[in-house]
């Protein structure tokens, strides 16, 4: 009786798995192809974009601290604007994003018109040496605005000769 019985199991186990592998086999039937959602590229439009910037912070772009002479009015004092009058941490804070939000309107101005395609279509920069030379020899905002398409193309050239000649002491990262 005993050796009838691992018998018993290895044929009940080989027509298990013979089973389970035909089973597996069945199921294996060809899919249609996933249809991805189609995308559409928009170039990106910095004054657009700066309207929209503006309008969503337009209570803190147009902020001013009110002045101590508009606190009285003839016959009587305005509360209200005594007590902003008085804020003067406050006013410090928002004044100073009011600042910092100008500062970033200036800074996606630049990134507007420095980019890596023009860069790169002046140089032939690309990868790395691209990312540092933009890194380090970015143009002032003030240049930028006032500048035409020639100027910003012999400042690129100007920063390029001399990225070329101190192209190994420049550090990796800042």
């Amino acid at each position: 009786m005993k050796p009838v019985v691992p018998t018993l199991i290895i044929i009940l186990c080989f027509a298990a798995t013979r089973s389970f592998a035909q089973a597996k086999t069945a199921d294996t039937t060809v899919k249609p192809p996933v249809q991805l959602k189609t995308v559409n590229i928009v170039r990106y439009n910095f004054f657009k974009d700066s309207a929209a910037f503006r309008e969503e912070y337009s209570k803190e772009m147009t902020f001013r601290r009110p002045k101590w002479f508009e606190v009285y009015k003839i016959t009587a004092v305005d509360i209200n604007k005594l007590y902003r009058v008085t804020q003067f941490k406050k006013n410090k804070k928002k004044i100073a994003f009011k600042h910092m939000l100008l500062d970033k309107e200036q800074e996606m101005y630049v990134n507007s018109v420095y980019t890596p395609s023009l860069v790169n279509k002046v140089t032939r920069l690309d990868g790395d040496s691209l990312r540092l030379f933009m890194q380090y020899y970015r143009p002032e905002y003030s240049f930028i605005k006032n500048a035409s398409d020639y100027d910003i193309y012999a400042e690129i050239k100007k920063y390029y000769g001399a990225f070329i000649k101190t192209r190994d002491s420049v550090p990796s990262q800042p």
